[in-house]
């Protein structure tokens, strides 16, 4: 599970490298509000900042400036890709990870206030 904490900078911390068939790859994260499926997938990609790849991945994720999420709770997808991936499509389209991601904090305009 993801926990993110809004109006912070979260390390996002899994095991990818296990589960990935290419050499080096880059990821693509598909975030998708549980409680609003109405609203399109938050895609989000970023260096891999791990020492130890062969043992975890981490990630650096700036919110609300690389993305803004809303409190609540969301599913999320990881892909893998040979290039900077901006969508599913640059991506294998094979999902290597999936989960849940809880994001908590002060914020307005949430259905949980």
């Amino acid at each position: 599970m993801i926990y993110i904490d809004k109006g912070e900078v979260n390390s996002i911390v899994l095991t990818l490298t296990e589960v990935s068939t290419l050499s080096n790859p880059y990821y693509l994260f598909v975030f998708e509000n549980e409680m609003d499926t109405t609203d399109a997938p938050i895609l989000f990609t970023t260096a891999d900042i791990s020492t130890w790849k062969e043992r975890f991945n981490m990630f650096l994720l700036d919110e609300p400036v690389d993305v803004t999420l809303v409190k609540g709770q969301y599913r999320y997808s990881v892909y893998e890709s040979t290039i900077p991936p901006t969508s599913i499509q640059d991506t294998t389209g094979i999902v290597i990870e999936e989960g849940r991601m809880v994001v908590s904090g002060a914020i307005q305009n949430s259905i949980y206030d």
